[in-house]
C-alpha cells in the first residue's frame, strides 16, 4: 500500500512538472509608465440608504476604511422610498401640506452620507427616482431592462416642483457638508434611462438639462454627469444632445457635462443557465471600452471628459443565487477577484496603448447577504454572514496595497491568461500583482512557472519580500467556509475558522539580491485560477 502511495506521489510529481512551462516578465523599476488612480476603488448597491445604517453595513465601512479598499459609494433611491423583494430601497424625501406646500426630509440622505464622509469615502449622488408625489400616474415601465427593475420612465409630474426638490437637496448638501467637501462628489440625475421609449427620450434630455442646470446654479464647481446607461445605441444620442442639442432651459447649444457615466456586466442575470452558455470574460469589457472609445470619437469637444464605469460585475440582476442558478458561484469564489486584477490591468494597458483612460470603476455590491446573515448564497454582495468579506473584497483590499505610480512591464510571449501588474511609491516600495486566470479555463489542476526579473534596482543590495497568495485555499473565505461544512448562518455557529481567512495573510518571505547592474529575478509557481502580490522593501 505504501509503494502504491509513493508511486501516486511520483506520478503527481511528474505531472506537475510537465504542466508547469516558464514564462517571463520584465518591470522597469526605474520607469514609471502613469499614475495608479485606483479608479476601481469604488462600490455601490440599490439599496445603500437602508444597508448603511444597519450593523452589518457599518462594520462594512469601517473595513473600507482601515484597509482603503474604497473611495466612492453610488446608491439607487436618493429620493424615492419604494421596496423591492422585501428590502425598502430609499426614503421619501418629499411631501406636502394641505395647501400643496412642499415639505422635504433629506434626514436620512444626511445620516448615511456622513457615514460615508467621516471615513474619508465620497458619494455619488443620483437624484432619482420619482418620490410618489411627483410621478405621473401613467407611465411606461422599463422596456429592455431584465433586471426586474420597474421605474417612472416619464418626467415628473410637476417639473418646477422636482426643480425645486433637487435645489433645496443640493443647498442641503452644501450646508451640512461644506462646499469644498461637496465638490470632490459627483452628481446623476437618473440610473439606467435605456428603458425608456424612443419618443421619451427627449423628455429625459430636458430632465438632464433642468438638473444640470439646478445644481450648478447652486455652485458651479459641482461635477455633474451621465446617463448611466448600458446601451450604446442609448449613449450617442444623449451626448450628442450635450454637445449638439438645443438645451431645455437656456435655449442654447449643448449641456454641461463633467464625467459620462455607463455599466457593463460580464452578462445579464436572465441569459444564466440558458444555451448558448455565455462565459464571462474580461475581453467582453474590453472590447466595449474599445468600441465606446470610437463612439467618444464623434465628438471633439468631449475629449478628455472623465469616463466613469460606475456599474460592473461578472453578471447583473442582484437578487438571483446559486439555489437557482448554480453558475453564479463565481460571486461565491476566488474567480470574482481575479476577473477584477485581469480587468484592471487590461484597463490600464488600454489608457497606455489607446489613449482613453477609465476615471472609475464601479463594482455593484455590498453587504445584503451579511445583512440576511446568509452565507455565500452567490448574490453580488462584498460581504457575507457574519460581516465576513467574500473573495471580491479580499481582492479589493490586496489591490489596495499597490503604490502610487505604475511601472513599465514587459510581457515576454507569455498567453493572455498571464498578467503582471507593477507599481512602485515615491519612495521606492514596491508592490506588484502577478496573476493567472483563464475564464473558460476547465482544469484547475494545472500549475505555471513564471520568472519576474527586476530592472533598476539599487545595485549590490538585500530586499526583503513578502508574497500574499490568493487562490482556492490561499486567504480564501469561501474556502474555509466550505472547510468548515458549509454553515448556512453565522448565527449558532462556528465560525472561527472563517474569520480566520478573512485578514489578508502573508503566504511566503524571501530575500531578494541584486546584482551589479541592479537586476534580480524571482521565480514563483502560479497556479490556475490564483494570484500573487509581491511587496519588495
Amino acid at each position: 500500500m505504501k509503494r502504491k502511495i509513493a508511486v501516486l506521489i511520483m506520478l503527481f510529481a511528474f505531472s506537475f512538472e510537465i504542466s508547469a512551462q516558464n514564462y517571463q516578465f520584465t518591470i522597469y523599476t526605474d520607469k514609471v509608465t502613469g499614475e495608479n488612480t485606483e479608479f476601481w476603488k469604488a462600490g455601490g448597491s440599490d439599496h445603500l440608504f437602508y444597508h448603511v445604517l444597519k450593523p452589518s453595513g457599518q462594520a462594512l465601512l469601517d473595513r473600507m476604511q482601515q484597509s482603503q479598499s474604497h473611495k466612492y459609494l453610488r446608491s439607487h433611491h436618493t429620493l424615492s422610498g419604494d421596496i423591492k423583494h422585501g428590502v425598502p430601497r430609499g426614503q421619501e424625501v418629499y411631501s406636502e401640506d394641505q395647501q400643496g406646500n412642499p415639505i422635504y426630509d433629506f434626514s436620512k440622505i444626511n445620516e448615511v452620507y456622513h457615514e460615508y464622509v467621516k471615513r474619508g469615502i465620497k458619494p455619488i449622488v443620483e437624484y432619482d427616482y420619482m418620490p410618489a408625489l411627483l410621478k405621473k400616474e401613467k407611465y411606461d415601465a422599463s422596456a429592455g431592462n431584465d433586471e426586474g427593475m420597474e421605474m417612472s420612465n416619464a418626467g415628473p409630474k410637476d417639473w418646477i416642483k422636482w426643480s425645486a426638490l433637487m435645489k433645496a437637496l443640493t443647498q442641503n448638501f452644501i450646508e451640512e457638508f461644506g462646499a469644498t467637501e461637496v465638490e470632490t462628489w459627483y452628481f446623476e440625475v437618473w440610473n439606467e434611462p435605456d428603458g425608456w421609449p424612443i419618443e421619451q427620450l427627449d423628455t429625459f434630455f430636458k430632465m438632464y438639462d433642468v438638473f444640470v442646470d439646478v445644481v450648478t446654479s447652486v455652485n458651479p464647481k459641482l461635477k455633474v454627469g451621465g446617463p448611466a446607461a448600458y446601451h450604446e445605441y442609448f449613449l450617442r444620442p444623449f451626448l450628442n444632445h450635450c454637445v449638439n442639442g438645443t438645451n431645455h432651459v437656456t435655449g442654447k447649444k449643448g449641456t454641461r457635462i463633467d464625467f459620462i457615466s455607463y455599466h457593463i456586466y460580464g452578462l445579464s442575470g436572465s441569459w444564466l443557465n440558458k444555451q448558448p452558455k455565455i462565459q464571462p470574460q474580461v475581453q467582453r469589457f474590453t472590447q466595449s471600452i474599445l468600441w465606446l472609445k470610437r463612439l467618444m470619437s464623434e465628438f471633439e469637444s468631449l475629449k478628455g471628459t472623465e469616463f466613469h464605469i460606475n456599474e460592473w460585475g461578472l453578471s447583473s440582476n442582484y437578487f438571483r443565487t446559486v439555489n437557482d442558478y448554480p453558475d453564479l458561484n463565481y460571486r461565491n469564489s476566488e474567480e470574482s477577484p481575479l476577473f477584477m486584477a485581469k480587468l484592471v490591468n487590461s484597463l490600464y494597458q488600454i489608457e497606455d496603448n489607446h489613449k482613453f483612460p477609465i476615471s472609475m470603476l464601479l463594482y455593484w455590491g455590498f453587504c445584503w447577504e451579511a445583512d440576511e446573515d446568509e452565507f455565500f448564497v452567490g448574490k453580488r454582495e462584498l460581504t457575507t454572514a457574519g460581516d465576513i468579506p467574500k473573495p471580491i473584497q479580499t481582492g479589493f483590499e490586496m489591490m489596495a496595497k499597490l503604490q502610487a505610480q505604475r511601472l513599465k512591464v514587459k510581457n515576454n510571449n507569455t498567453p493572455e491568461k498571464l498578467g503582471v501588474l507593477a507599481t512602485k511609491s515615491q519612495s521606492g516600495h514596491i508592490s506588484f500583482l502577478a496573476y493567472n486566470y483563464n475564464e473558460t479555463a476547465e482544469d484547475l489542476l494545472k500549475n505555471d512557472a513564471i520568472e519576474v526579473e527586476l530592472r533598476g534596482l539599487k545595485k549590490n543590495q538585500s530586499f526583503q519580500v513578502m508574497e500574499t497568495i490568493l487562490d482556492s485555499e490561499h486567504n480564501n473565505t469561501y474556502y474555509a467556509w466550505l472547510e468548515a461544512g458549509k454553515p448556512a448562518k453565522a448565527v449558532g455557529n462556528d465560525i472561527s475558522q472563517i474569520k480566520t481567512a478573512a485578514n489578508l495573510k502573508t503566504t511566503a518571505t524571501r530575500t531578494l539580491i541584486s546584482d551589479e547592474l541592479g537586476n534580480a529575478k524571482m521565480k514563483m509557481i502560479l497556479k490556475e485560477h490564483s494570484m500573487v502580490l509581491v511587496e519588495i522593501e
